[in-house]
């Protein structure tokens, strides 16, 4: 994301206290419907379809939810020490993380979606399919994450051409063949990757994140002031931002958010029965698949760090600053089940911050990508 602290340090005690509020208020509204019953058909998709008997929240599985929050603050705090022993820490920098999106930004996510349905996720058998997406995802961290970028990136041609190779691997690895896999147990193409209702609500809520988002890249973020380095005009960098949106929101939000929101987080909460463990689960989950990258890739330089950290010191950065970017969007994901909202505002976080950098490189400048 790029972020520097200083600018939020000063409102540490506020934030704190909307934790509190987002504790209290937000657990108990989460539902998720569960689907159990008699199993039917749809003639339209051929998947097998569950009609829900019951609803069940969060409120009756409190103590889940409440667990899951203890975990993570658990791990959370042990991820701290560790970083704590580095002599790069810098304390603000974790806890802004921290407090911006996994308490401030999920805390907004949580308000601007009250009074949207989600969509029921027909998930057949919560244990066999988590344990399905846990087991790929292993896979992915340690083989792509860690090795197979680095060779591809390696092996392709420099510049637009070598990157869209590797974006289109990265569409491969994340979203074909984990979909793939997935129609193998029942669910249709349609089901894991369709549209869905994109309704006023929706695009409410999209207007009011991204919104929040570039705001908050324009502030700490360090894209706009490489935006203003590029030779060429306001106008010209206007006029191809939409196609760079685009192609972060295919590169990073359609990649990321299936694999871990749509696959992850479901299964997740299907099978603790709980959104709230869900999205602490999924969270810190997205947060340790990082590390591998961080160890194997050269990743830890987009990072800030000098040398490559090892196995430990990098599960720890993807914990303490990755996963409140988790919670931000598992929140999102929870309320609404619309893969494209998330997938184009993932899209919109990752604009500011690369859009100097992908202009370099498709215009043939250099470029850090």
């Amino acid at each position: 994301m790029g972020l520097t602290s200083a600018p939020f340090t000063r409102h540490l005690p506020e934030m704190a206290g909307l934790f509190e509020t987002c504790l209290l208020g937000c657990i108990p509204r989460f539902r998720m419907p569960i689907v159990c019953g008699q199993d039917q058909f749809s003639k339209r998709s051929h998947t097998k379809r569950f009609t829900p008997l019951t609803i069940i929240t969060d409120m009756k599985y409190l103590p889940r939810a409440l667990a899951a929050v203890g975990l993570y603050a658990v791990i959370y705090i042990l991820a701290f020490i560790v970083l704590a022993r580095s002599p790069e820490f810098e304390a603000e920098e974790v806890l802004t993380s921290l407090l911006i999106f996994g308490v401030g930004l999920s805390v907004a996510a949580w308000l601007v979606t009250r009074g949207v349905v989600p969509p029921p996720e027909a998930v057949s058998d919560a244990k066999r399919e988590f344990g399905v997406v846990l087991t790929y995802l292993v896979l992915f961290a340690i083989l792509f994450l860690g090795w197979g970028l680095s060779w591809l990136k390696a092996t392709v041609p420099p510049g637009a051409l070598g990157e869209a190779i590797v974006v289109s691997a990265k569409l491969i690895v994340m979203v074909v063949l984990p979909a793939w896999l997935f129609t193998r147990l029942g669910h249709s193409w349609e089901s894991l990757l369709g549209f869905g209702k994109f309704d006023a609500k929706l695009v409410r809520i999209f207007v009011v994140m991204a919104t929040l988002l570039m705001g908050l890249q324009y502030e700490v973020g360090r894209g706009a002031q490489e935006v203003l380095k590029l030779a060429q005009p306001a106008s010209f960098i206007a006029a191809l931002a939409p196609l760079v949106w685009a192609w972060m929101t295919l590169d990073a939000g359609l990649t990321e958010e299936f694999l871990f929101r749509v696959l992850l987080q479901t299964r997740a909460t299907a099978l603790l029965r709980s959104d709230t463990a869900g999205i602490v689960v999924m969270a810190l989950l997205f947060g340790l698949a990082h590390a591998p990258g961080y160890v194997l890739r050269g990743a830890h330089t987009a990072e800030g760090m000098a040398v490559a950290p090892n196995i430990v010191v990098a599960a720890a950065y993807g914990v303490a600053v990755v996963s409140p970017i988790g919670l931000m969007f598992g929140v999102l994901w929870a309320r609404t089940r619309n893969l494209w909202l998330l997938a184009l505002l993932h899209g919109w976080t990752d604009l500011l911050p690369n859009l100097a950098q992908v202009l370099r490189l498709w215009l043939g400048g250099p470029s850090e990508i």
